[in-house]
């Protein structure tokens, strides 16, 4: 077991977004989820009782390896995600807006612009609510963060 166990954590130390039970089941070729699950709550038990930065943790069905929250501070500025300018520019745009249709990001930076709001959602700076037949595009608490923001600070 050890040696699947390995290969689960491997799997998960190499996608950062986490992965389902059924992707792990398929790349670790273990077949039965009762195991997985078992091997899973294992892997992060190990982790929790040991001097780890890391942790392993289930957010909404995904399995995936974080930083601890008493280390967040130390790697924040070097674990800052790369952002193109183009896509920098999108998030510039709707951050501006503090909340807009995607419809109207579009028609302003292009359809490039759908690649980007996909970017940017999946890296937590964006939050995407339904709004008639389009979307509202809102900036997260992790932008704020991120650029060292508050929520009321105008963006100009």
């Amino acid at each position: 077991m050890e040696g699947i166990k390995g290969q689960i954590e491997a799997l998960l130390h190499c996608r950062p977004k986490g992965l389902t039970l059924e992707e792990i089941s398929n790349h670790a070729g273990v077949s039965s989820k009762g195991l997985l699950k078992k091997l899973l709550n294992e892997l992060q038990e190990d982790y929790s009782k040991r001097a780890s930065g890391l942790n392993i943790i289930n957010q909404d069905s995904i399995w995936k390896m974080s930083v601890k929250d008493e280390h967040i501070e130390t790697i924040q500025e070097i674990a800052r995600p790369e952002i193109s300018k183009a896509v920098l520019e999108t998030l510039a745009y709707i951050a501006h807006k503090k909340s807009i249709r995607q419809a109207d990001v579009v028609r302003i930076r292009s359809n490039k612009a759908y690649g980007h709001i996909k970017e940017l959602i999946e890296n937590g700076f964006l939050e995407s609510k339904k709004d008639g037949a389009s979307k509202k595009l809102c900036p997260t608490r992790k932008f704020y963060e991120y650029f060292k923001l508050t929520e009321d600070q105008p963006l100009e």
